[in-house]
């Protein structure tokens, strides 16, 4: 609000990729003579997702949480974590979005003019060019 005007202004927003937040391990079981893989949480990095809350609420950010299906995530991963995240009352993350491909996501980053990076693991933040950021430098 500027002057007792409703602005329509977005906050800035940050995109985490998953695997920054938590520690997963994909699981082969085998089901009906094929071998089927499945990712599972095993653990929440609580250090990482505390920065992110303090981050969020110091600077206004909009955080949005990424995943690929490429990957073995599924949507269901995510509404789960966010679940889980709500009911302990520190969730950093507004949105959480499955993405199919992580080519098709790096293409429409330069239409988000809100965005103002993605945070990924320190051994592919370069794949996202000058969106990219580790989370020891946000």
């Amino acid at each position: 609000m500027i002057n007792g005007d409703i602005s329509n202004e977005t906050p800035p927003r940050i995109i985490v990729v998953i695997d920054v937040v938590v520690q997963a391990e994909v699981e082969e079981t085998k089901k009906l003579l094929r071998s089927v893989s499945e990712r599972k949480v095993s653990k929440l990095k609580n250090a990482q997702l505390s920065h992110l809350w303090n981050l969020s609420f110091k600077y206004g950010l909009s955080v949005e949480l990424a995943a690929f299906q490429s990957e073995l995530w599924t949507q269901t991963h995510l509404d789960n974590l966010m679940d889980k995240l709500d009911r302990r009352g520190g969730n950093p993350f507004n949105y959480a979005e499955l993405y199919n491909d992580i080519e098709d996501f790096i293409g429409e980053l330069p239409y988000r003019t809100n965005l103002k990076g993605v945070v990924d693991l320190r051994e592919r933040v370069a794949r996202y060019g000058s969106w990219g950021i580790e989370l020891d430098n946000l």
